[in-house]
């Protein structure tokens, strides 16, 4: 997913999403995909990550995950 962030392909990121993949899977340094969404001004994706229960690193923290 983080590939496709970077691309940036949002369709390829809705395919993973509609495939299961774990919207919230950390990567590098714990990065979650929203946070890379969000740091490379990706809005369309970070919104449609978000629509899928998408959190910051941060966030998943703060609740223990």
């Amino acid at each position: 997913m983080f590939a496709a962030i970077l691309g940036p392909h949002k369709l390829i990121v809705k395919l993973l999403i509609s495939k299961g993949a774990d919207v919230n899977a950390r990567g590098f340094l714990g990065m979650t995909p929203l946070n890379m969404a969000a740091d490379e001004g990706q809005k369309e994706i970070a919104d449609l990550l978000r629509d899928h229960g998408g959190k910051t690193s941060e966030e998943l923290k703060t609740k223990g995950e």
